[in-house]
């Protein structure tokens, strides 16, 4: 899932480029593991900075459209080229068993609904 132009330049622009770790939430719904890039993904030669999250969950349906929350927590590693996609593909799976590792840790477990889910009767302004 890619966060939009308008939602990268909002991010703090000291914030290093690289691999993260941490919870995300589509819409109203459960909250999972997720792996977060920041960066100019430099296999793909891109020009504009994104950040593309990758939810640890299977989704019966495409989620287009959602609002995507996620809470950052961790950081895994900077970001670097590689010599071939396999190379690249090889290094996000690595990404993603080092993310379900830390958070798997109590102390991000402790974390997991706390910042997706208000009190009955609160509302979040969009």
């Amino acid at each position: 899932a890619n966060f939009s132009e308008q939602v990268v330049e909002s991010f703090p622009s000291d914030m290093s480029t690289g691999i993260y770790y941490g919870w995300a939430c589509v819409g109203n719904g459960d909250v999972h593991k997720m792996v977060l890039s920041i960066g100019w993904n430099p296999f793909y030669k891109n020009i504009k900075k994104s950040v593309e999250t990758h939810i640890i969950h299977t989704f019966k349906d495409d989620f287009y459209g959602e609002i995507l929350s996620i809470v950052i927590l961790g950081y895994i590693r900077s970001e670097k080229n590689f010599s071939s996609l396999e190379a690249l593909i090889s290094a996000i799976q690595e990404d993603i068993e080092e993310a379900k590792r830390q958070l798997d840790l109590p102390e991000h477990l402790k974390l997991k609904d706390n910042f997706f889910h208000l009190p009955e009767g609160k509302t979040v302004n969009h």
